[in-house]
């Protein structure tokens, strides 16, 4: 592998972009956002789908790794929680209707508001996408992160629905919301994903 090989994260949420930095340190890659390409990417439209985190992830990477000749890794994902059948699931970045984290989880403690917290299970979904437009490689992984809806919102530390997430296997009632950066990305969904994402990304590159 090259020193600094460059890749794409096909992403422009620049908080998910902090976390996914900070899940990279220590590499040898050097990562690019949708945000770094605004002339580039200026038309560009991504249609999400599919009817899996996997589906849609696999949509982005291979899209964005087109158009802008980069190995790509496009992660997509979503809260599923027991009482609500699963749902947001694949739609929660626009479960409210509204675009924005706060409108999305404030509906879904909406809707649990008679569930007292025993019942309160969930889990937080992420799948990565790895695309090489060169050679057409493509692979995926996931990470999944058992939790518990909060009965209300706590923390402002990182995003989506964070706030009203809660680690299952702690004994405090402690959102993920809460925890420094670098605690949360070594257990949540999006760490796993993206450490498991980095070893194959290494591998694949080693054999090129």
């Amino acid at each position: 592998m090259n020193n600094n090989q460059n890749i794409l994260i096909a992403t422009a949420n620049h908080g998910k972009a902090e976390e996914i930095k900070k899940i990279f340190q220590g590499t040898d890659f050097t990562l690019k956002f949708l945000f770094d390409f605004p002339e580039e990417l200026k038309d560009l439209h991504i249609i999400e789908n599919a009817n899996s985190f996997e589906g849609n992830a696999l949509i982005k990477a291979i899209v964005a790794g087109d158009i802008l000749n980069l190995i790509t890794l496009a992660d997509d994902s979503g809260l599923c929680v027991d009482a609500l059948g699963g749902r947001p699931g694949i739609y929660s970045a626009r479960y409210s209707g509204e675009g924005n984290d706060r409108s999305n989880y404030l509906k879904v403690l909406k809707e649990m508001k008679d569930v007292p917290l025993t019942k309160r299970g969930c889990n937080h979904n992420c799948s990565v996408a790895i695309y090489d437009p060169a050679t057409k490689f493509v692979d995926t992984v996931s990470g999944i992160w058992e939790a518990r809806v909060a009965l209300e919102p706590k923390g402002n530390k990182s995003f989506g629905y964070a706030p009203i997430v809660m680690a299952k296997d702690f004994d405090y009632l402690k959102t993920n919301a809460e925890f420094d950066p670098e605690e949360l990305i070594s257990i949540n969904h999006r760490g796993q994903a993206f450490g498991k994402a980095i070893k194959v990304l290494e591998n694949y590159l080693k054999q090129c």
